[in-house]
This record gives C-alpha cells, sequence and structure tokens, in this order.
C-alpha cells in the first residue's frame, strides 16, 4: 500500500479505539486495558478528530512572493498551508482537554446529570461524527492534498520542521524544542487522562437509619414506639454501602431499660430481640425488617438498633458498634396499663445486666 493510500488509517484507528474503548467501559471492564483505552479516549482522540475535520489537508509548503513596493521585501518567505503533524498532535492534546470538561458540562443538563454514562457516549460520539466528517472531507480532496500522516513524515516533521532560509534558526534548536514539546504533552495528556479515569475515592461510609414513609401532620413518631406486651410490629431499617466494595453487615436489636432521661439515662438492664445478618453491594441500598416483640411494659424502655459492619461480638453494645440509634418505646399491657411488670424484663432470649451506661 503506497504513502497516498494510506490516508485514512489515523482516522480508522481513531474509530476503533473509541469504539473498542466503549465496549470495555459499558461491559464492566477493568484494569490496564480499560485505562489503556480511556486516556486516549479523554485526551487525544476528541481533539485529533476535530482537527482532522478542519483541516483534512496536508499541510504542503508553499513559496509566497513579495515585490519591491510590499515592505521593502526582496526574497520570497517559506509558507504552508494546514497544519503538520507536531502542530496537529499538539492541538489535538489541548482542545480535549477543552472539549471533555465541555462534554461534561452539557451532561449535567441531562436526566443522568454530570455521570459516567453521558459523557462516555458524548465524548466518544463527538468523536466518531467528527471522524467520519473527517474522512469524507479528505476523500473529497485531491490524492495528493490529503493529509497522510506516514511514520517517516512524522518523523522528518519533528526533527526537521524548521524553514530552510535565511529567516531560519538553528535546526538543531528546533529539533530540540519539537521533542520537548512532544513530551511534555504526552506527560500532560497521561496525567490527565489518568486522573480521569482513577479519581480519588472519598472516604468510605455507610448510612444507617429507619425508614419511615407517609409522614403527615398527624404523625407523632417516625418509627413504631407503640407497642402492646407481646405483640409483634416491623421496624424497618435501611443499610445504605458507600464503602467502596461488598460489605456484610449484622443488625441487632436490644430492648433496654433505662433510668432518667435525655444525656443523663442509664441502661439497668437490657436483652436481645432479634438481630438480621444482610450483605450489601456497593453503592446499593438495602431494607431491612426487623420483627420486634416486646413483653415487658413501661415507659421506661427504648430500643437499641446496632449495626455491625464485618464480623460481630457475641455480647453486642452500643459502646462497640459502628453505628447505634436509640428509640425510646412505650409498651401497654392488654388493659392499656403501662405500669412496669414486677420484676426485670421477663422471659428474656438473653439477658445482660448493666449499669450507668447512658
Amino acid at each position: 500500500m503506497t504513502g497516498e493510500n494510506r490516508w485514512y488509517v489515523d482516522l480508522a484507528t481513531v474509530v476503533v479505539i473509541t469504539g473498542f474503548a466503549l465496549l470495555v467501559i459499558v461491559t464492566g471492564g477493568d484494569g490496564w486495558l480499560r485505562t489503556a483505552l480511556t486516556v486516549p479516549l479523554v485526551t487525544i482522540l476528541p481533539g485529533y478528530a476535530l482537527f482532522a475535520f478542519l483541516y483534512p489537508g496536508n499541510g504542503s509548503e508553499a513559496i509566497r512572493t513579495f515585490d519591491e513596493n510590499e515592505r521593502g521585501l526582496h526574497n520570497p518567505l517559506p509558507g504552508k498551508e494546514g497544519i503538520d503533524p507536531v502542530e496537529r498532535f499538539a492541538l489535538s492534546v489541548v482542545a480535549s482537554v477543552v472539549l471533555v470538561p465541555l462534554i461534561a458540562l452539557g451532561a449535567n443538563f441531562t436526566p443522568w446529570g454530570i455521570t459516567l454514562t453521558p459523557i462516555l457516549f458524548g465524548t466518544a460520539g463527538f468523536t466518531l461524527l467528527l471522524s467520519f466528517g473527517a474522512l469524507v472531507r479528505r476523500a473529497r480532496l485531491h490524492p495528493e492534498e490529503r493529509y497522510t500522516p506516514t511514520p517517516s513524515r512524522v518523523i522528518s516533521n519533528v526533527l526537521y520542521s524548521a524553514p530552510r532560509s535565511e529567516f531560519a534558526g538553528d535546526n538543531s534548536r528546533t529539533r530540540r524544542f519539537n521533542i520537548l514539546l512532544v513530551a511534555s504533552l504526552l506527560l500532560l495528556a497521561g496525567s490527565v487522562g489518568f486522573a480521569a479515569v482513577n479519581p480519588p475515592q472519598s472516604e468510605g461510609f455507610t448510612e444507617f437509619y429507619v425508614e419511615t414513609e407517609n409522614v403527615t401532620g398527624d404523625t407523632q413518631s417516625m418509627y413504631p414506639s407503640q407497642f402492646s406486651a407481646g405483640e409483634s410490629r416491623e421496624l424497618p431499617v435501611v443499610v445504605s454501602n458507600q464503602e467502596h466494595e461488598q460489605t456484610d453487615y449484622t443488625v441487632f436489636v436490644l430492648l433496654q431499660q433505662v433510668e432518667g432521661t435525655g444525656d443523663d439515662a442509664t441502661v439497668s438492664e437490657e436483652r436481645e430481640l432479634t438481630r438480621e445478618s444482610v450483605t450489601v453491594e456497593q453503592g446499593s441500598t438495602r431494607n431491612v425488617s426487623l420483627s420486634i416483640t416486646p413483653r415487658s411494659t413501661g415507659t421506661n424502655l427504648r430500643l437499641a438498633v446496632l449495626l455491625y459492619q464485618g464480623d460481630s461480638p457475641s455480647d453486642p453494645s452500643i459502646e462497640t458498634a459502628d453505628q447505634a440509634l436509640r428509640l425510646p418505646i412505650v409498651v401497654e399491657d392488654d388493659a392499656g396499663s403501662t405500669s412496669t411488670s414486677a420484676g426485670s424484663l421477663d422471659a428474656p432470649e438473653r439477658t445482660l445486666t448493666r449499669t450507668a451506661v447512658s
């Protein structure tokens, strides 16, 4: 294949890399392959496609002549049409660094917001559209006028791009400048691309709260707070995993008998009512329904809902839990009385006696 017949190879490469990167990311690919494909997608390819569309020609040199009446110049000055490979590469990096944030800004006005999907498809769509447009524009030029980035031409342009005339400077200085420019732009593209595909992760966290529904002006409590002795009610809690990985959780519910109120309240006795183990994927939320059956009556009772990540202890407590909810409740007997039952918390599955615990 002659050099003139390779005029579409660079744009075909842009289309293939863009399409392959899109496929790998959409199918959940990860690791070095995803990074190797995504870095050029966000740092070089959009700008390259843009300038391939704007400048389909080969940037051939031309001679501009001046007569004696034009500023006293007697000698012809060299010039060119279009842009050469070094300029094309430099402008591609700079344009990509500008274009991708603009695409992200446009994604903010979509229903998906600034997320991976609209930014990915926006960048890939922009690149593919301009690549096909550049192919059409090149195809309409005379074969000798089409830009064809052969390796020999690129190397020659980097090493010998200084104009050769009496106005030209030292070619060795130009070569050093071009090499430094290309190396700097490669470093910039690699740094920006790596930051784009490997953003710093914030510290992980877990959200844990009681689920509330149908809250109105008549709602007196955001959770089930009124019980009858021996009555089972569902306590819905929510576990939202933002720990950057799949996490195992255990939820305990303790029925506590307290003395005092507020910060001065101390636990005189407690027993475990129920426990539930759940596994939550990263970025997911699980609703956990806990069946609560308090058997003691009184107004000095509360539910301690404890959350543990990973392994859970055999003796759960508020002090050792990763997160804890304190929910005061009122338990009445069948006759509607709230007087405390004689003795301690009756018929426990496992009774723990603690004092001076707030």
